[in-house]
């Protein structure tokens, strides 16, 4: 069952609407969040919430109080009934003039869509898109203007892979078109790091605290493309997907290694337990 709740108010999904003059339609305008429920509690929700206000802070989008949205995230679980879903929260700048300066638009819309949670795949497959990431000053947030990591995965699709990885305009890889990247060289976990543009993940954050707490070295740096193409494990890490070991990187086969399978290991039981 999908459950749908916009500024706080649950709504039927056949008639949940906004207006045509919203800015998040209009120009993408907006944030979003994704997370799922780990047996029906959404684990990782103010997390989330902390990243989605902090980019809202700096975009100076005027968004629903962080308390009455928390609390219609957790309504909308509880009308979504049970199993586990999938959650998207939104934040628009709202409605507006189609020339507007941004002080003068607001309040923004609070949209939450609470879904089953699609089957997810124990691995998956790479490829190296041909669509490098912008540049960037900040770490990345998610907005509404996702098309760009849309068109990314997919060329990763057009390539038979699931997923992309994006590169920077030097050729290192900063993160996947939906995921963050991690290679394993020699015992360390790898990771590009947060000032160079990648999102900063919640499940990547968490993978990086279980390798503290398991003793697994860790690095947080430029990862070249060369190094990941010679790395001996590879997985990637999403709110949805968790940790997934990566099994094919541009058409040639690799295996899910020890270290990989440990951290998926620890993160479930983390993520179940928490």
């Amino acid at each position: 069952m999908i459950a749908v709740s916009i500024d706080g108010v649950l709504v039927p999904p056949e008639h949940a609407a906004i207006s045509v003059f919203d800015r998040g339609l209009l120009f993408g305008d907006g944030l979003f969040e994704i997370l799922r429920t780990w047996d029906g509690i959404a684990v990782d929700l103010e997390a989330h919430l902390d990243r989605l206000y902090e980019a809202a802070a700096r975009l100076q989008i005027k968004a629903m109080n962080r308390e009455l949205l928390a609390a219609s995230v957790q309504r909308a679980i509880t009308a979504a009934a049970a199993g586990e879903h999938r959650i998207r929260i939104i934040l628009t700048r709202g409605p507006g003039p189609l020339v507007a300066r941004i002080a003068a638009l607001g309040p923004g819309r609070a949209i939450v869509i609470v879904e089953p949670l699609p089957p997810q795949s124990p691995q998956l497959t790479l490829a190296v898109v041909d669509w490098p990431l912008p540049r960037r000053n900040r770490p990345g947030a998610k907005t509404l203007a996702y098309l760009d990591h849309i068109l990314a995965r997919e060329l990763a699709a057009d390539a038979g892979a699931d997923e992309g990885i994006r590169l920077d305009h030097e050729g290192n890889v900063v993160e996947g078109a939906t995921s963050n990247i991690f290679a394993v060289r020699s015992g360390t976990v790898i990771t590009p790091a947060i000032d160079e543009g990648v999102l900063p993940g919640i499940t990547r954050a968490r993978v990086l605290a279980i390798c503290d707490r398991l003793g697994i070295a860790t690095a947080v740096r430029t990862l070249p493309l060369s190094e990941l193409q010679a790395a001996d494990e590879l997985f990637v890490t999403s709110a949805l997907r968790g940790v997934v070991a990566v099994t094919r990187l541009d058409g040639v086969s690799r295996t899910a290694g020890p270290i990989s399978a440990q951290i998926a290991d620890e993160y479930e039981r983390v993520m179940s337990e928490t």
